[in-house]
């Protein structure tokens, strides 16, 4: 680099000048404003209901969730059921999986639910034993699991549910099964 001696000027060199500090903050804010708008966007589109005319994205053969509308009489509602029946969907025995996940879950404290707690329950519920499988209550670290997830088998369709030991969570879905034909993937403990 050469000297300035006194007295002289440098000159500035010739290339793109940086914009006023005003300019540069209006349009890092403009950028993420717009970035966000398509976020939403995004984000809007993957919860939006479904659409009641068949010209929306056709729903999950894998979800559980079914959404309603006010009717103008009421309907009448059909009963829980209290043991498992091969007869109805399998959205409706869903219902009762899920109770029964919940009511073990909740018999004892959080650090004792174990995933035989939870089959006991299935068992009790009239689900099969030997349609179950279930993760074990360990970690390959000799750790008690953060997570319990079960599941039963039925006509092709996997009941899965999982209880959560942080808040003490049930969770449950119908899922179809994998190439192998099991529920659960990896590993499992036996049932029974």
């Amino acid at each position: 680099m050469s000297e300035v001696k006194e007295g002289e000027v440098r000159a500035k060199p010739e290339g793109r000048r940086r914009p006023p500090r005003g300019v540069a903050v209006l349009v890092t804010v403009v950028a993420a404003l717009v970035v966000l708008g398509a976020v939403a966007v995004v984000v809007g589109g993957l919860f939006a209901p479904p659409r009641q005319d068949g010209a929306g994205p056709a729903a999950s053969p894998s979800a559980s969730a079914t959404r309603t509308t006010a009717a103008a009489s009421p309907t009448p509602t059909k009963p829980a059921l209290a043991r498992f029946d091969p007869s109805v969907p399998d959205a409706d025995n869903l219902v009762l999986f899920g109770s029964a996940l919940t009511k073990a879950a909740q018999s004892v404290s959080t650090q004792q639910v174990s995933a035989k707690t939870l089959t006991d329950a299935l068992a009790a519920a009239g689900f099969s034993a030997g349609a179950m499988q279930r993760t074990a209550d360990q970690t390959s670290a000799n750790l008690q699991a953060p997570t319990l997830t079960v599941s039963v088998r039925l006509n092709g369709t996997c009941l899965v549910g999982q209880f959560v030991r942080e808040d003490a969570s049930v969770s449950t879905e119908l899922a179809a099964p994998i190439s192998t034909g099991a529920c659960l993937v990896g590993q499992t403990a036996p049932v029974g």
